[in-house]
């Protein structure tokens, strides 16, 4: 697909607001107080893993390859990861220690689809068994994928013919340069894998690649620009004394989650372009958008239904009705959760008409969206019980809806003064006209 000058020109504005409203960096923020909790079982697992095929002695490098941007701490914050990882032996972990450790590992995968899954607009995730079997298979095969990956180079590298081609004269200079892509080609694989992989809805390649070379080529470049940073802020650093290495290991972790997730939803903004021209909709949209978007999306279905054809999935649905696509999936889900429609576990999902077109009326409808689902209906009766408000006290408001504030103060005494006692109704016919100035005068000063 061609990506027209517009859609290049409306990318910063797109990425302006989702910072603005924290969609990137608050979830940033979140994942790295995830990552600092899970990252010692994680690479627990991956060394119990790596041991079995003996190539452990490899994860120090490679963590320190990670490290590398925190300068001279990297090998101290190296150092006292292992060390964590050395305490944890999953062999006489027992079954509890085991499921804790397993439990923590999980969460942190959980934690990193939510955030893709919020950037996409995916409001359901993984089902738990596929949960368990995905994120087993990640952490188990990831590191061993890895590290194959990285010794077939190695191994080729030192094969005899290219090592004689790469020291000639003429092929020194570009075997410098190949060497030097290595570790922002390994990024871009890997970063392409997580945006195809993680996020559960279909990602096309192409827009998971884009993704992946900036989220790639821009760690690369972080990593340089903070390592100078490190450097020269020496004495800044020197502050924090012993925490110093755990203050820079957490400004890197966040840097290095805002990269990721901004490259994801560069990926999104490539598979959806139009989507890019939607970044400032409002988080919350009215009433009357929701009712609007409810009837035309059960009328796409519902006319499937009736002419006996097979239901549609989420973009069909938006091809037909062309909202920006967070509200397509705020509506779908809420139409899901007000038991109109259901979907099956296809990805994309289908929907289809939950009730008979014969027996959902438009009432039924509105009245869903006006009273919302259990949880607010519940807070509404907590209103009205300490309000005093009810349908009875508003359908004479409702019925004319052209009465003004002063009629219905009016109108509210009256109402106050015919239901109280005989002793007290008295009382209220004296003071009447004493209260309905007051309430003038109120009415008065706020409309001044």
């Amino acid at each position: 697909m061609k990506y027209p000058v517009r859609f290049l020109k409306a990318l910063p504005r797109a990425f302006f607001y989702d910072f603005l409203e924290g969609q990137i960096t608050l979830r940033a923020m979140g994942l790295v107080y995830t990552t600092l909790l899970s990252l010692a079982p994680s690479l627990a697992l991956s060394f119990s893993v790596l041991k079995g095929f003996g190539v452990h002695n490899q994860l120090e490098p490679a963590l320190l390859q990670f490290m590398a941007p925190l300068g001279s701490q990297a090998e101290e914050v190296t150092k006292q990861m292992l060390s964590f990882v050395d305490n944890i032996q999953v062999g006489v972990l027992g079954i509890a220690g085991l499921g804790i450790l397993l439990y923590t590992v999980w969460s942190l995968m959980q934690q990193i689809e939510q955030a893709f899954n919020h950037l996409w607009h995916v409001q359901k995730g993984r089902p738990l068994d596929i949960q368990i079997r995905d994120y087993l298979s990640l952490v188990m095969l990831a590191p061993i994928l890895l590290f194959t990956a990285l010794g077939l180079w190695s191994a080729f590298s030192h094969i005899p013919i290219i090592q004689a081609i790469s020291n000639h004269y003429l092929f020194s200079t570009t075997t410098t340069y190949l060497l030097k892509l290595i570790p922002v080609t390994v990024s871009i694989v890997l970063f392409t894998v997580c945006y195809i992989y993680m996020p559960y809805t279909k990602v096309r390649f192409i827009p998971a690649l884009v993704g992946a070379i900036f989220a790639g080529v821009t760690w690369q470049a972080a990593g340089w620009l903070f390592s100078s940073f490190v450097v020269s802020s020496g004495q800044q650093i020197a502050i924090y004394s012993i925490f110093a290495g755990l203050f820079l290991f957490m400004l890197w972790l966040y840097i290095g989650w805002i990269i990721v997730l901004t490259g994801s939803r560069l990926a999104y903004y490539f598979q959806y372009p139009d989507a890019i021209y939607y970044a400032d909709q409002p988080t919350h949209p009215s009433l009357e958008a929701k009712e609007l978007a409810a009837a035309a999306i059960l009328r796409e279905i519902g006319q499937r239904y009736v002419q006996g054809q097979e239901p549609l999935n989420s973009e069909e649905l938006r091809q037909r009705v062309p909202i920006p696509r967070s509200l397509m999936t705020l509506m779908l889900q809420e139409l899901v959760n007000h038991g109109f429609i259901s979907r099956d576990d296809a990805n994309p999902a289908h929907y289809l008409l939950k009730i008979a077109p014969e027996t959902l009326s438009v009432t039924r409808i509105k009245r869903a969206f006006w009273q919302g689902d259990t949880k607010q209906q519940e807070q509404t009766e907590q209103v009205k019980q300490a309000t005093g408000l009810n349908e009875m006290t508003l359908s004479p408001l409702l019925q004319n809806p052209n009465t003004t504030v002063r009629e219905a103060l009016d109108q509210s005494l009256l109402a106050k003064a015919t239901q109280a006692p005989e002793a007290e109704k008295v009382c209220l016919e004296e003071q009447m006209p004493q209260m309905i100035e007051q309430a003038k005068e109120v009415v008065k000063a706020n409309e001044g």
